[in-house]
């Protein structure tokens, strides 16, 4: 096994160690939700961040496989951080993504294949294909605060 793929298990074994153990000690699963995202989600944005500056300053484009991974792990996890109950307290969530669960999964899952498709590009070490599919993830992000988030 390559160490990204490695990484990648380590990574969701332990998001899904973590979720299962919150459960079972009787954490509210709204609660709980509200909290993944926000953390997954600034966790997200710190990794855009950090393959952007790595685009920009003509790094060594593995360096970007681990914020590429944590990416795509966290995309996965994005359709079911929305539960019944998780658009009371300090969320950004408009009502709309409760109300309209159908389109907001079409867009979770254009963020899920798209971030895919950047762990691919990174791995090709083919910059303008980085470059390119930077874009494409981040317009899969714009797409759904457009419609779903509060600024």
């Amino acid at each position: 096994m390559r160490k990204i793929d490695l990484f990648t298990s380590a990574l969701i074994a332990g998001a899904l160690i973590f979720s299962g153990a919150l459960f079972s000690f009787g954490v509210n699963a709204a609660e709980d939700s509200l909290k993944v995202r926000k953390e997954g989600f600034e966790a997200t944005k710190k990794s855009f961040g950090a393959i952007k500056k790595i685009l920009e300053e003509g790094g060594d484009l593995s360096g970007a496989a681990a914020s590429a991974q944590s990416i795509n792990a966290f995309s996965k996890q994005v359709p079911a951080l929305f539960p019944a109950g998780s658009d009371k307290g300090e969320t950004k969530a408009k009502a709309a993504v409760w109300s309209n669960g159908a389109d907001f999964g079409v867009k979770a899952q254009a963020f899920e294949a798209e971030s895919a498709k950047l762990v691919q590009a990174v791995a090709s070490g083919d910059k303008a294909a980085v470059q390119k599919q930077f874009g494409a993830v981040g317009g899969t992000c714009k797409a759904c605060h457009d419609t779903y988030r509060s600024e």
